[in-house]
């Protein structure tokens, strides 16, 4: 048997591909039947549940759970070169591990679905079996592990929920890298740090249980949201270097991109009898509503769906407006509202919207998202402003300006000047700027 062919790494050979992944990982709406024969609060809690359920995997989502898939296989084409050096190592006094593993982190705006990508790594990864070793003994085969990190957890429990053991500190950590070894795992998943960060010793509680999975000597990928990160960033030098050298970042999609259109359409699938937005027209409004960020589309339609289904309606763009503008979702409104203002003094006020590992401001960006968040605004007073014939003769004029851009202009070419006249224009220019003076 050679390298490539030990049971191992074959594991993770039909994983290697995206549209494999894609269908293993996907999780289609499942629409809601007579949805309004339900009470009230029936509806609106099948609605909320279906949202959630549905998980669109995105181009980025894909590419980290290959790179995710493929950490994992380096890890088993390393340390399972064959099933006699399987047993070699099983039956070593110490796990024949590497001391240390530099994490991975998943970071991201707060709700683009950190949490739903580790879970769908959990549905994508090899489920645990058994393997016959040379010798004919039967062990546990086991692709990945899971952590949630509990709000008071310590680098204690973490160790003994992967032991499932109660010991000391340094007897859980040897015990659990030989069964690490044993039983194949190839990667160690930790979700739901944010619940253990509200103390004022938390980064240091985080750091300690981050580099306890390290100290295991496998792959690991810790999920961290921007609060978290801005406390270790504050660390020392030789933590950042270790906690914050590798790191992926799940952004928000591309409003103007497939993928975000076609996950409004699942979305709309879960109840098509009554979300009747249409993902292509409305995708940029909506975008403008929630920023593209997963929890806060799911809000604004279960929002939106609880004010429509009150009224026996459906809901529209109309409606959604409507939503966003209602206090149950004042605080998504919050956010919304402060992302195209993150710079200056205020963007230190805003720790949890902002990543300090990119590159530390980009505020042309800042002050062009702004720019054209004021222009909307201000498009939208003026509507508001003017009178009904105002509407119309403003329609008119800006259908003929439109007009008259797309046609094509004759080209012009200017005549050449000549150096008295040039001469006598610079003394005129400045008698004037001499009189104004």
């Amino acid at each position: 048997m050679t390298v490539n062919e030990t049971p191992w790494v074959t594991r993770f050979t039909e994983l290697m591909e995206l549209e494999v992944i894609r269908e293993r990982v996907e999780v289609r709406p499942e629409p809601i039947l007579d949805i309004r024969r339900m009470s009230h609060q029936e509806a609106c809690g099948r609605i909320e549940e279906g949202l959630k359920r549905v998980f669109y995997p995105s181009a980025q989502c894909l590419e980290i759970l290959l790179q995710w898939v493929t950490l994992a296989r380096a890890h088993s084409l390393d340390m399972y070169e064959n099933h006699h050096a399987f047993l070699e190592g099983v039956y070593r006094h110490e796990s024949p591990l590497p001391e240390f593993y530099f994490p991975w982190c998943l970071t991201g705006l707060a709700g683009v679905g950190k949490s739903a990508l580790v879970r769908a790594l959990e549905r994508l990864m090899p489920t645990p079996t058994t393997i016959t070793a040379a010798d004919g003994t039967n062990f546990p085969f086991v692709s990945y592990r899971a952590i949630t990190v509990q709000a008071l957890s310590t680098p204690k429990d973490i160790l003994a929920q992967l032991a499932q053991r109660e010991a000391g500190v340094r007897k859980l950590s040897e015990f659990v890298r030989r069964v690490a070894y044993r039983d194949g795992w190839s990667l160690i998943l930790q979700d739901e740090f944010q619940f253990a960060t509200q103390s004022a010793k938390a980064s240091t509680r985080v750091t300690q249980m981050i580099l306890a999975m390290c100290y295991l000597g496998l792959p690991s990928v810790y999920v961290a949201n921007f609060s978290l990160l801005h406390k270790l960033y504050s660390r020392n030098q030789e933590e950042r270097h270790r906690l914050l050298g590798k790191f992926q970042f799940l952004s928000t999609d591309d409003h103007d991109g497939d993928d975000e259109r076609m996950l409004l359409r699942w979305y709309r699938d879960v109840a098509p009898d009554v979300f009747v937005f249409d993902p292509e027209r409305d995708r940029e409004a909506i975008h403008d509503l929630t920023a593209s960020v997963k929890r806060h589309v799911i809000a604004l339609l279960t929002i939106g769906f609880a004010m429509a289904f009150a009224e026996g309606g459906s809901v529209d763009y109309t409606v959604l407006e409507k939503a966003y503008k209602s206090r149950a979702y004042a605080t998504f409104r919050d956010d919304v509202e402060a992302l195209p203002r993150l710079y200056g003094p205020f963007r230190n006020s805003r720790k949890d919207l902002w990543c300090p590992i990119e590159a530390v401001a980009m505020p042309s960006e800042d002050q062009y998202a702004q720019r054209q968040r004021q222009m909307r605004v201000d498009e939208k007073a003026l509507d508001c402003s003017m009178t009904v014939q105002e509407r119309k003769a403003w329609a008119d004029l800006s259908k003929k300006s439109t007009a008259s851009s797309d046609k094509p202009s004759k080209a012009t070419v200017a005549s050449k000047r000549t150096k008295k006249a040039d001469a006598e224009r610079l003394r005129e220019n400045n008698a004037w700027f001499s009189g104004k003076v």
